[in-house]
């Protein structure tokens, strides 16, 4: 029996995305703002759409033994989304008291002599090896072998280190690091090769994250209210895009079946579909498996080690653990059921409260962190946090998310490591690169 109706809990996530604008244009914070617009959106949007029947709640059929969804149910559900976006959002603002500063692109030419030819060098380098590193899994896929359990996963995500490499060399051009055309001109086919390889049904969150990167990046040196005014474009621009990859993965006959389809999934929030996996997560926990009370956390350090190695290696996932997988076994699935459906699955509502409880203070503490760093890293590790929020606030696998997260951005994590001294170093000397706030 749900405790709140639809109206209280939709009105509370608007007043959360209401207060997150104050809080923006008082710190110049902005992930208040993408926590509660992303999980507004995937939460009671979404059972908006499907109850005034724009939209239908996700079925599995006959697979697995999963009830069909009902609107009591997508309500209860909706409940729990709720109560964790207000403990996660609350204690990321009782931990988080720094106003963020406007930072000044000014160029730091030594540094800068130094990065940017590494990053156009790896980047025009790692284009044709991740031409190879596709065309190997595509052979490995067509040959027989599962992507989920026969294709390495190193492999597999290889080519997401694009995204890191994509994410230094905005962050190289804000600062004016690129003064000829022809490093431009490379920078910009790195960019666009980026875009091509995560523009795809199965990469379009990591797609929709670095565009948020992207935007950190290049707003950093606005003012609050110019800043909302961007991320605003920005999100019309990746809900865009993000919905005609979504639209993808069916067989579309035209184009303009296509702009038609993608439309119909954006205003019924298809592919924002975690109320349901919420829903499906409910009817598994505690009813057919017992709650992983931390083990989907600790999964994420047993998931580097390779198959090959660990035949026996617990799987992930709680559609593996039933053993309901596609393809006669070859394939997984599951409907994602936001990040505050994974701490429901650690330990119901306790669950909720300590990680959201944790995992605030974390993020609180990296913000306050960026803080006390000279501005390239600050505006670098800013970007990456927000990259990494929409594939994180989804949820579902999250060992296979903290894996995307190393793939994509370890050469920025060994940037931060190799030049930690220097960064913390000229935090001082950064002050003229800050405007005062």
């Amino acid at each position: 029996m749900p405790l709140f109706e639809f109206s209280y809990l939709a009105y509370t996530q608007i007043g959360l995305i209401i207060f997150s604008g104050i809080w923006i244009l008082r710190r110049n914070d902005e992930i208040p703002l993408f926590i509660n617009s992303f999980l507004f959106y995937i939460s009671s949007y979404r059972y908006w759409a499907v109850t005034s029947g724009f939209g239908e709640w996700v079925t599995l059929g006959e697979l697995g033994g999963f009830r069909p969804i009902t609107a009591q149910d997508a309500l209860v559900a909706l409940n729990y989304m709720v109560f964790g976006q207000i403990c996660l959002v609350a204690t990321y603002i009782l931990f988080q008291k720094e106003s963020l500063p406007i930072i000044k692109p000014i160029a730091d030419r030594q540094f800068l002599a130094w990065l940017h030819p590494i990053v156009i060098r790896f980047g025009l380098l790692g284009l044709p090896i991740i031409l190879y590193v596709r065309y190997r899994v595509a052979a490995q896929v067509a040959s027989g072998k599962s992507l989920a359990f026969e294709v390495s996963g190193y492999l597999y995500l290889f080519p997401m280190v694009l995204i890191g490499i994509a994410t230094l060399i905005l962050c190289v051009w804000k600062f004016g690091g690129f003064k000829f055309l022809s490093t431009k001109i490379m920078a910009f086919a790195i960019l666009s090769g980026v875009s091509y390889y995560t523009f795809s049904p199965t990469g379009r969150f990591q797609f929709l994250g670095w565009m948020l990167a992207s935007a950190i990046i290049l707003s950093s040196s606005y003012r609050p209210k110019t800043r909302m005014i961007i991320f605003m474009i920005i999100a019309v621009l990746g809900i865009t895009v993000f919905t005609v990859a979504g639209a993808m993965r069916s067989t579309v006959a035209s184009e303009d079946a296509l702009k038609q389809s993608a439309w119909e999934r954006a205003f019924s929030a298809e592919d924002a579909n975690m109320v349901d996996g919420f829903v499906m997560i409910q009817q598994v926990y505690p009813q057919r498996l017992p709650f992983s009370l931390g083990m989907e956390h600790l999964e994420i350090l047993l998931r580097p080690i390779p198959r090959a190695w660990w035949s026996e290696k617990p799987v992930g996932g709680y559609m593996n653990k039933l053993n309901l997988t596609t393809d006669k076994g070859k394939g997984t699935l599951g409907i994602s059921p936001s990040l505050i459906g994974s701490f429901y699955a650690e330990g119901g509502i306790a669950g909720i409260v300590i990680c959201s409880f944790i995992y605030g203070k974390i993020l609180a503490s990296i913000v306050r962190y960026t803080t006390k760093v000279h501005p390239f890293a600050s505006i670098l590790i800013r970007a990456i946090l927000c990259a990494c929020l929409i594939p994180l606030l989804r949820g579902g696998d999250l060992p296979g998310i903290y894996a995307w997260f190393g793939m994509a951005f370890w050469p920025c994590f060994l940037l931060l490591w190799i030049k930690r001294s220097y960064f913390k170093r000229n935090y001082l000397i950064g002050k003229p690169f800050y405007f005062q706030t």
